[in-house]
């Protein structure tokens, strides 16, 4: 029995390298076919031909940092796995990559089975996992095989957080390095300098100045730079390759351009945040909306990690959306304690289109490396994921690259109740999405089908075959 087909007539395809006119045809979960003009008269009346005619056909927009039904604090994000999933399927997301925490009493394969277990039959997006681990021990080494026969080649570490338990001491960072190096699975770092952001809070803390503007004081570019420096020169020196998550400062680009120029491997996300926002928004009234780990920084920050993009030398965009609702956010005024963290996903790919492309500093093909493929090959997604290649997956958005749209609350799909980017117009914006041949996603509503996401194995990072 054929399976169903959909044709997608009359697009624009863009891939991480070309962009062309042609029809996509799609049978079953996969992509069957690409050509400037599929004979449609094949098409039975029960199947589907969807003019998309002037429109963009690019593949589906991976979020690789992404915190739904986070446990954190004594609460839980506003987001769950299908709320979180459904809000960045409406935005053109059709894989996001998640934590599983190291947890007391737990291997990491029983916390990845845990974690697997919250998203099942809840996430309407397909996706993987990072696996954190906060110590390093034998017991810790063997395990992390049984990270590979999972499908999972990455793991989170922290350098800071000390007193809260999430970071290695310094002493095991080569021990570490070694051990991925050998069964090669990627680090994924949140750099930070712990030594100077302790010794700020304290100092902050003592003269009781911790409203949220002095978060970014707090927690300076220089802590970035530091420990970007330090983990990258590391990675040089063990031979593995590193990658940065959340990327905020110049100086921060300007360490990983210091590592690269040595020898190392290093490569970076930024996110729509640090590439929009500027530390002014912690002067607003509900300034806790805005408070994130690294913080927001200056318009010169800002203006570097564009061009980061622009040249290649930040691989790609993520979100880290971690939401909180406005009453848990503005539970608190302490920036050392407000929750942190906040809604994106849904907002990445017309923001990064805007602002990016529409301001000349990249073409499309390069929008769809930054945003999807870059992150497929990295992460062991590709090329079922990130690429539009017959036989592959079919998880495709369709993009409207000169729709009008003001972003307000009342059009995403978030639990957190806000946006950041509230009131931004911008030109472009997806108008629906694919996940293996199913549309879950169509003019900014959810059609699609709670659980139908399902757990992706991940091959090695291409970052290993880099010589």
């Amino acid at each position: 029995m054929q399976q169903k087909r959909k044709l997608l007539k009359g697009g624009i395809i863009v891939t991480d390298n070309q962009m062309y006119k042609s029809d996509l045809l799609i049978e079953g979960e996969k992509i069957l076919q690409i050509a400037e003009d599929i004979d449609s008269t094949e098409l039975t009346a029960a199947q589907q031909i969807i003019d998309v005619s002037g429109k963009l056909i690019m593949p589906g927009v991976i979020d690789p940092h992404t915190h739904f039904q986070l446990r954190s604090r004594n609460t839980i994000t506003a987001d769950d796995f299908a709320r979180g999933s459904i809000s960045a399927a409406c935005g053109g997301v059709t894989t996001f990559i998640d934590y599983s925490d190291h947890l007391p009493g737990l291997s990491l394969k029983e916390a990845v089975n845990r974690r697997i277990a919250e998203a099942r039959d809840q996430t309407v997006l397909d996706y993987t996992l990072h696996q954190t681990i906060t110590h390093f021990d034998n017991q810790v080494s063997q395990q992390l095989d049984e990270l590979l026969e999972l499908g999972i080649n990455s793991i989170k570490i922290f350098t800071t957080y000390r007193r809260e338990g999430y970071m290695i001491p310094r002493t095991e960072w080569e021990q570490v390095f070694h051990r991925l190096r050998e069964l090669q699975i990627l680090p994924t770092v949140h750099a930070e300098d712990d030594e100077l952001v302790v010794r700020r809070e304290a100092e902050y803390g003592a003269k009781d100045q911790c409203s949220p503007e002095m978060h970014p004081k707090i927690r300076p570019a220089e802590s970035e730079a530091l420990a970007v420096e330090e983990i990258g020169n590391l990675g040089k020196k063990v031979g593995l390759p590193v990658y940065i998550a959340h990327l905020s400062s110049q100086v921060g680009c300007q360490a990983l351009q210091r590592v690269k120029r040595a020898g190392g491997q290093i490569y970076a996300e930024t996110t729509p945040h640090y590439l929009l926002l500027t530390e002014d928004k912690l002067l607003e009234p509900e300034a806790q909306k805005f408070i994130m780990t690294p913080p927001l920084r200056t318009t010169q920050d800002r203006q570097a990690l564009w061009e980061g993009l622009r040249l290649g030398e930040i691989q790609l965009v993520a979100t880290d959306h971690c939401s909180f609702t406005l009453e848990q956010k503005l539970a608190d005024d302490n920036c050392l304690t407000i929750l942190p963290g906040i809604p994106g996903s849904e907002t990445m790919l017309p923001l990064i289109h805007h602002f990016g492309v529409g301001q000349g500093l990249f073409d499309y093909p390069q929008l769809v490396k930054i945003l999807s493929t870059s992150a497929a090959k990295i992460f062991g997604l590709y090329p079922e994921k990130g690429s539009l290649l017959p036989g592959t997956d079919a998880d495709i958005v369709v993009f409207d690259p000169v729709k009008s749209v003001v972003l307000c609350t009342e059009m995403l799909h978030s639990a957190a109740g806000y946006t950041p980017f509230d009131g931004i117009e911008l030109t472009g914006y997806p108008i629906m999405t694919i996940l293996r041949g199913e549309i879950i996603a169509r003019e900014g509503e959810f059609c699609g089908q709670t659980g139908y996401g399902k757990f992706l194995k991940s091959s090695v990072s291409c970052l290993y075959c880099v010589e």
